[in-house]
């Protein structure tokens, strides 16, 4: 019996060990099949995997560029809008302003016309109707002519004796007026291009009988092309004519905002 058991126990494992080898076996042909499966990537396939691996990166890189232009466009567009509320609002306020002013003019004009009263700006005075600026620099007479224009007037133009009189009770010393031939010598014209008329004219005339305007050219050949008032010597109640390029004070005119 004991025989029989051995045996017996030894038939079973050797049939466990050949089942073990057996097993082993099968596992390893499979192995070895999968290996000999694995074939290695052609070249061009791990190329198209790079590539494919860069455009996925740029796409990212794009995505993110394209998310801070968008976010820019949203700032610039808030500057913008902004902005044009802040230019509405100033034209708003200079709407306002403009309203304002004319409003105002016209209270100063109802002022005016109750009260017969004119009024000029600041460092004019008023005469006759006009208001008059008398300068405190020196410039020739063409400067002179194109200051006063830029101060919204022109050199003064004498046409009464009023008017006359009115400059010499107000200056001391020599001033250019809006007088000149230099377009034409002897043919005398105000600023406005009208002709000095005869009837009112205030040349200095001298004892000796020689007045002026006498074009003297002993300092300067051109002659002496531009009115002003009194001379050098310090007489104002005359015209005398000048060397433009001299330097005087002048006097400015504007009518009154009546």
């Amino acid at each position: 019996m004991d025989l029989i058991y051995e045996n017996s126990s030894y038939i079973n494992m050797t049939r466990t060990a050949s089942g073990d080898k057996c097993s082993h076996y099968k596992r390893q042909k499979t192995f070895n099949q999968e290996r000999k499966k694995e074939v290695p990537l052609p070249k061009w396939t791990k190329v198209l995997l790079i590539v494919l691996s860069v455009s996925v990166v740029c796409a990212l890189g794009g995505v993110c560029a394209l998310g801070m232009c968008l976010s820019h466009a949203k700032h610039f567009s808030r500057l913008m809008s902004d902005q044009y509320h802040n230019d509405t609002d100033y034209k708003g306020q200079f709407e306002a302003l403009r309203v304002q002013y004319e409003e105002t003019l016209r209270k100063l004009n109802r002022l005016n016309q109750s009260t017969g009263c004119a009024l000029c700006a600041v460092h004019w005075i008023h005469s006759g109707g006009k208001c008059y600026y008398f300068s405190t620099v020196k410039m020739n007479w063409t400067q002179s002519r194109d200051y006063c224009v830029t101060l919204g007037g022109h050199l003064v133009i004498i046409n009464s004796k009023a008017v006359q009189d009115f400059l010499v009770s107000e200056v001391k010393e020599t001033h250019w007026i809006g007088l000149n031939d230099l377009e034409t010598e002897g043919h005398w014209v105000w600023v406005n291009n009208q002709p000095l008329s005869d009837s009112i004219e205030f040349w200095i005339k001298r004892e000796n009988g020689v007045r002026e305007p006498d074009n003297w050219t002993k300092h300067h050949p051109a002659g002496e092309d531009c009115g002003s008032l009194g001379h050098s010597h310090g007489d104002t109640d005359f015209w005398t004519d000048a060397f433009c390029f001299e330097k005087k004070r002048f006097v400015c005119e504007a009518p009154a905002p009546v």
